[in-house]
Formats: C-alpha cells, structure tokens, sequence
C-alpha cells in the first residue's frame, strides 16, 4: 500500500512508482537491484510522469478495501447499536 507523498522515479522511466512492493520496478529498487530517485508525487506529475500500471492498480484495489471496510465498520456500529437499544427495550430503559 501507498504510505506517504514521495515516489520513486528511474533516470529513464516515463513512469513514477509508489514505495510498494508489490510493483516489479519498486520491488527492483527497494533490492537495490535498480537505482531510482525519489521525490514528491507532485514534482513527479509536473515532470508529465504518470503512475505505472502495476502502482496505479495495486491503489485502485487498496481504495476500494478501505471503502468496504469503512461500510463493514458502520454497518457493526449500527448493529451493536441496535443490539443495545433492544436490550434497554427488553428491560424497561
């Protein structure tokens, strides 16, 4: 997953890459196997790089989890809520 603002950029890449292993060219460079400079994802897309393909669906997929996790969260707070103002209701509250 994508933490942070910097990047990684080749000297002969068109492409950025997020600190992720799960990106071949990332997984290169966190080896040491590649050499890469890291910047800012903004000072990357001024020099017109765009994400590679690999980091920019690796993203996509890490969205979409946090979004299914936010509405599994609201949908387990709204249960124990439930949960409670039945029990209270059961008692007499």
């Amino acid at each position: 997953m994508h933490h942070g603002d910097e990047v990684f950029i080749t000297k002969s890449g068109k492409y950025y890459h997020y600190f992720d292993d799960d990106c071949p060219t990332s997984s290169s460079i966190l080896k040491g196997k590649k050499d890469a400079q890291k910047v800012k994802e903004e000072e990357a897309k001024e020099m017109g790089l765009t994400l590679c393909k690999h980091c920019a669906k690796e993203y996509e997929e890490d969205m979409k989890e946090r979004q299914g996790c936010a509405g599994a969260s609201v949908l387990f707070i709204g249960a124990a809520v439930a949960s409670v103002e039945f029990f209270a209701y059961v008692i007499g509250l």
